[in-house]
């Protein structure tokens, strides 16, 4: 009888939320590869958008298509909510609503005013030349009906908000972060109920609609006043303004985008459900720690999410908390990559004082 002997391996994933200076292994071993799982924005943990930080890594799953297990998709639920009237109002009914019920052409509902995006500070200003109804926190000038505000940042998927939202024609959907393929809900809940998303975020989300006529980009207008009188235009305009709705109104509607179809049809069943990707990547590691060696390395590309730009001037915006959260995370990518190197131990406390003397003097 002949026993084989297998050889284990191990690999050491972390969750990006999670993922703390002074809870990592003791030592970084080329033998031992470290995965990188994180669906969210830098601003929870800025150290991860740094080179030296993602070199650490072999495998990754993130938000961009870059990665080995690619999170870019994780909360559009599938093709069929898109092509869906569940929600559906028509243009007509809309127009009524606008005037019945003194509705505002454009939806925004946040409640977390401080962003790396820097979003408030352009609705502000939109809000000047087109009416806006502000249901959040952030810049707050309309209330919700009682049965949707408590605990609404609960039910934003629930079936009575998703109707709410199908009311008005324009969605203002603005990321907290600008990351290349960072799309969130934000972007497919209007899509999926049939309001326009007026978008800020991801420069490649235009890469994920349905159609090159989805949704309505930020960057495309000079300025917010720019961009309201084109919506002013657009909303008096049923037959241009249901161009945009063409995977509503068109019966047998075939999704155009091949990209967008071609990974919704290859995922999962179900596996737009957040834990599912967990178990993929765990199994896609696993089956990858015992395959042949191959020489991989994790850059930028794998969570690209350039200092925070001021939305107004599409400038880097050094007043913006954010922009010197985002170079203080290039100090401690310095200094992790350094102790790993040279197998040092770290105490958070002389990490931090050692940062900020980085910081100080320019050497991040």
């Amino acid at each position: 009888m002949t026993i084989e002997l297998i050889k284990i391996k191990i690999s050491f994933l972390f969750y990006g939320s999670s993922f703390q200076i002074d809870d990592l292994p003791k030592w970084k071993s080329d033998k031992i590869p470290w995965g990188l799982l994180h669906e969210e924005s830098p601003r929870n943990n800025p150290i991860l958008l740094q080179q030296k930080t993602l070199n650490l890594f072999t495998y990754t799953s993130t938000f961009s298509r870059f990665s080995d297990v690619p999170l870019t998709l994780v909360d559009l639920p599938g093709i069929t909510e898109l092509l869906s009237k569940k929600y559906f109002i028509s243009t007509k009914e809309k127009t009524k609503l606008l005037r019945e019920r003194n509705l505002a052409p454009l939806l925004y509902i946040q409640s977390d005013c401080d962003t790396a995006s820097n979003r408030d500070i352009y609705v502000a200003e939109l809000m000047k030349y087109i009416r806006v109804d502000s249901y959040g926190t952030c810049l707050n000038n309309a209330q919700l009906d009682k049965r949707l505000k408590e605990n609404y940042l609960e039910i934003l998927n629930n079936e009575d908000f998703l109707s709410f939202i199908a009311n008005y024609k324009f969605t203002i959907a603005f990321e907290n972060a600008v990351c290349d393929d960072y799309i969130t809900e934000k972007l497919w809940r209007p899509l999926i109920v049939g309001s326009i998303p007026i978008y800020y975020g991801s420069p490649s989300f235009k890469d994920w609609l349905p159609n090159n006529m989805s949704a309505i980009s930020v960057l495309d207008f000079k300025d917010p006043a720019n961009l309201a009188n084109f919506l002013h235009n657009l909303s008096n305009n049923e037959i241009e303004y249901n161009k945009y709705l063409s995977h509503k109104l068109i019966d047998n509607y075939e999704i155009e985008n091949e990209r967008l179809k071609e990974v919704l049809e290859r995922r999962k069943e179900s596996s737009n459900e957040f834990g599912n990707y967990v178990e993929e990547f765990e199994c896609f590691v696993c089956t990858s720690i015992y395959q042949p060696k191959k020489s991989k390395t994790v850059d930028e590309k794998h969570y690209n999410c350039p200092l925070p730009k001021n939305p107004l001037t599409n400038e880097i915006d050094h007043s913006n908390w954010w922009t010197n959260q985002w170079i203080l995370g290039k100090c401690s990518a310095t200094l992790l990559s350094y102790h790993l190197q040279n197998n040092l131990t770290i105490n958070k406390e002389n990490f931090e004082k050692d940062k900020m003397k980085l910081y100080d003097t320019n050497e991040c």
